[in-house]
């Protein structure tokens, strides 16, 4: 449970669209091109096994759709259509240069299947759509009305208990609302890991999920199979609720048109798929295209290290030295993000996920996970990037990790800059070591996502977050707001089982011994909120070579402090 396990030949990439947002896709494989089209609020980590099974065949090309998974929403009105993510396929193929294409699509992946098909016939080799939605008007209306409860972030957590229960349910019952013996599902519960990798692809998605949930059970399946001018496959499982609706469809279909069911073995959708790619797929697949900047933020990408991938959010604006921003433990790049912002027109900025947090994968395992071990992997990111020289900042334990990547690599790492620095002493830190975690359990009940968010809640309302009396009560306005609250308990969720691993680390690390080594200029800071300022000063007053600096309580603000700081 957590961040994705490295796979040796699946590439994760992003794609900017219009200049303006950006799709996030996983590759595979050479050969002819074919595009998998995951459901909804999934993403296309769930096709992870059919893109191995595949990719011996094709090249493999498997798109988040906008708003799930990491692809960022259509800039569309509050309810784009089916017609409006069939288009952003087009657009998609633009950006990463494919003329034509042979599609397949499960579930909301076949509506957006035949939508781009039906609107794009020209760009289609063949499509396959697998459970593709025919509903009838009373069961739209009643569906559209109750299927996309908000899953908003609330102050107290609620929504992340409503989330369990929604996932949960929709496994039992269809549609998920309704308790009734008719809806009941003949099936088995699926293990703890699977409801809590489907809770995982809903947080991805936000509330936002309901957009392309939304469109595809208002498109009208029946009324389009009549439009398809290309060949097409309608196909269902017969596990597969909506195996029904192949019944619902047009007695006339166009001639161009199959439908076939794939019956009752779930083993067997891979092999039917592979087969039915093999008639359509054709042309070659050109190499993948660097993702373009956007204007008004930084831009995702992602970075090859040994064993893996790293996630980064960066920015190219600017000139000068790049400056290297370093969130966190069991955190990720969204957390520093607007530190990262700040330096947006000044100079060039990257701030990755640490291995095994947000959407890097882990690829230093579970044994022996150190301050080091980070600051290593980070060195091979940079080393991919072909920066020979950086400034480096780091909030909280990224500081401890930026400390020694400046102690690794003395003639990479110019200037260092570190807030709200880890500097206890040795009784308390053995204290935080052993009680600042706790295991990361799924349990029937969801209740350990109730946990998870109190704890983090409680973080900036207690130091440390388990003393909850009045010595651990932080005097300054606590920061509760329930969405920066969810983002934190969204990055803790993401880091899984190495949320225990990665906070031990930097409570384990000899920060005090490594300032008094480090031989960069290095500047120490804090806001004056944060309950690691008293820590910060005296980490600065016991180390005669830093300089120190009160940083804005708003961290966009953080580039004009150290700024003033690099350009020495």
């Amino acid at each position: 449970m957590g961040t994705e396990a490295p796979h040796p030949f699946i590439k994760r990439h992003f794609v900017t669209i219009d200049g303006k947002r950006q799709i996030h896709y996983r590759r595979a494989g050479k050969g002819p091109p074919v595009l998998l089209l995951h459901q909804s609020p999934t993403s296309s980590r769930e096709y992870i096994p059919l893109i191995e099974h595949l990719s011996s065949h094709f090249t493999v090309i498997a798109p988040d759709t906008p708003g799930n998974g990491l692809s960022e929403p259509l800039p569309e009105p509050a309810a784009p259509t089916m017609d409006d993510y069939g288009d952003n396929i087009a657009k998609f193929l633009d950006a990463i240069g494919v003329p034509k294409i042979a599609v397949y699509g499960f579930h909301t992946g076949a509506s957006v299947a035949a939508a781009f098909s039906t609107r794009h016939p020209n760009r289609v080799h063949g499509t396959i759509l697998n459970g593709f939605v025919a509903l009838t008007p009373e069961e739209r209306a009643d569906i559209l009305a109750n299927y996309l409860v908000s899953i908003a972030p609330r102050w107290d957590g609620g929504h992340l208990a409503l989330l369990w229960s929604r996932i949960r349910e929709q496994f039992i019952f269809f549609p998920w609302y309704r308790a009734s013996l008719a809806g009941r599902a003949d099936r088995d519960l699926p293990p703890l890991d699977v409801i809590h990798w489907n809770a995982m692809e809903w947080l991805r998605a936000g509330d936002a999920y309901r957009k392309p949930y939304g469109a595809a059970f208002a498109y009208a399946g029946d009324q389009v199979a009549m439009r398809f001018t290309t060949p097409v496959v309608i196909c269902a499982s017969d596990w597969d609720t909506l195996v029904k609706h192949l019944d619902r469809l047009p007695k006339n279909l166009p001639a161009n048109v199959e439908v076939k069911r794939i019956g009752p073995d779930r083993a067997a959708v891979a092999p039917f798929v592979l087969n039915e790619l093999k008639r359509f797929a054709k042309g070659e697949a050109p190499a993948p295209v660097r993702p373009k900047p956007l204007s008004d933020r930084p831009y995702q990408d992602y970075v090859d290290v040994v064993g893996g991938q790293l996630h980064v959010r960066r920015t190219d604006s600017g000139t000068g030295r790049p400056v290297l921003v370093q969130h966190d433990a069991a955190s990720d790049n969204r957390i520093v993000d607007r530190a990262t912002t700040g330096f947006m027109g000044k100079r060039p900025a990257f701030a990755f996920d640490l291995p095994g947090n947000g959407e890097s994968d882990n690829t230093i395992g579970t044994n022996n996970v150190t301050v080091p071990r980070y600051a290593e992997v980070v060195g091979q990111a940079l080393d991919s990037l072909g920066l020979k020289e950086v400034d480096a900042y780091g909030m909280w334990g990224g500081g401890s990790v930026m400390l020694d990547l400046a102690l690794q690599r003395s003639a990479t790492v110019k200037h260092l800059a570190m807030s709200s620095v880890l500097y206890f002493d040795a009784t308390f830190a053995k204290e935080l070591y052993e009680k600042y975690t706790f295991p990361i359990e799924p349990d029937w009940y969801g209740g350990y996502l109730i946990k998870c968010w109190h704890a983090m809640r409680d973080q900036s309302i207690y130091w440390p977050w388990y003393e909850r009396t009045r010595k651990g009560i932080i005097w300054q306005e606590p920061m509760v707001d329930p969405v920066f609250v969810h983002n934190r308990v969204v990055a803790m969720l993401k880091a899984g089982t190495m949320y225990h691993h990665h906070y031990r680390a930097h409570f384990a690390y000899a920060t005090g011994d490594a300032l008094k080594r480090v031989k960069v200029p290095t500047l120490i800071g804090s806001p004056s909120w944060d309950p690691n300022f008293g820590d910060s000063r005296r980490a600065h007053e016991a180390t005669p070579n830093t300089e120190w600096a009160l940083l804005p309580n708003d961290r966009i603000d953080y580039a004009g402090v150290f700024l003033k700081f690099f350009d020495r």
